[in-house]
């Protein structure tokens, strides 16, 4: 099966994951199958009359269900129009799969995991940290994460542009701030312990927007939004950390998406609030040695999440 492979990386942050997937080496033209990533792919006019007489066109989804807090997805569309020139929409969310399909809007969206470049894989090599966050800082949880680590020889890494107040302000307690990408992932394989949480938090001028959308409280992914202002969303770190061969201690939430990639206690560790999560760090750092299983287990199952593995699984997944 052969499929054309199109980017528009226009709106994306640079040197964050999609730049680094380099689809397009993988692209084989058969005139009839088309895939396209970047959220400007959607609607970029140039890209679409390239393959207008092609009979399957397929769209690479890895933000959602972050488009329907936004007032328009894109100029004059909202959240349900943007992906209308499509007949397949890649998504890494499954509850809002399940809502869409049931919506039945003349295009099929099934759920796919989120890639990572095999190239960013990181020579194995000596801890020197204990454990690392990396991120923004949305909500207590993350205030509580920087106070448990801090007991320990940490790393938080942020960046300082482009950032809420709330992190601005705990940029003071940041270790590294604005690495490279790769800088990131080497940093990360010096480290013990990875902290990750697999929620999208949202502002309250949000809420609005997602219960603007007729049956959203339908999509499970947004059972929250009224109380808590959260809504799930799998978390690329748990890769990163997974091919640094670094613990994934993760917070268990009411979604706990991340089990449809990773097996608890197998391949990653749950914490359940700010003092499990002190008390698995003590744990953890003080008993790495007998934790490795955990780790090389995670090494092993990411390699299923490769982007030429993610290529090869639509590849053969588009003509059904």
């Amino acid at each position: 099966m052969l499929v054309l492979i199109l980017e528009d990386l226009s709106a994306e942050v640079p040197d964050t994951n999609a730049f680094h997937w380099h689809l397009k080496d993988f692209s084989d033209d058969d005139g009839e199958n088309v895939l396209m990533y970047g959220y400007n792919s959607a609607t970029n006019e140039n890209i679409h009359k390239k393959c207008s007489s092609y009979k399957r066109k397929a769209f690479f989804n890895n933000w959602s269900p972050c488009e329907f807090s936004q007032r328009e997805a894109h100029p004059g569309l909202d959240a349900l129009e943007y992906d209308n020139k499509f007949d397949i929409v890649y998504s890494i969310c499954p509850f809002t799969n399940q809502w869409l399909n049931n919506k039945g809007l003349g295009r099929e969206y099934r759920t796919m995991f989120y890639p990572f470049s095999e190239h960013l894989i990181p020579q194995e090599c000596e801890k020197q940290y204990d454990v690392i966050y990396h991120g923004g800082i949305h909500g207590r949880e993350h205030v509580d994460c920087l106070d448990a680590m801090m007991y320990y020889n940490y790393r938080y890494c942020t960046m300082t542009h482009h950032i809420n107040e709330l992190t601005a302000r705990h940029v003071p307690y940041a270790t590294n701030v604005n690495l490279q990408f790769q800088e990131k992932i080497d940093l990360i394989a010096k480290t013990k312990i990875s902290i990750c949480y697999n929620l999208v938090h949202i502002f309250p001028e949000h809420v609005g927007v997602i219960k603007s959308y007729d049956g959203w409280e339908k999509n499970a992914a947004f059972r929250e939004v009224d109380k808590q202002r959260i809504k799930p969303q799998f978390k690329t770190r748990m890769h990163e950390a997974a091919i640094s061969k670094t613990l994934n201690l993760v917070h268990r939430d009411r979604w706990n998406v991340v089990e449809d990639y990773y097996e608890p206690d197998k391949e990653f560790i749950y914490f359940d609030d700010s003092i499990d999560l002190r008390e698995k760090i003590h744990d953890i750092v003080n008993d790495w040695e007998n934790y490795s299983g955990v780790v090389e287990n995670a090494f092993e199952k990411a390699k299923k999440y490769t982007v030429k593995n993610f290529v090869n699984f639509i590849k053969d997944d588009i003509k059904k």
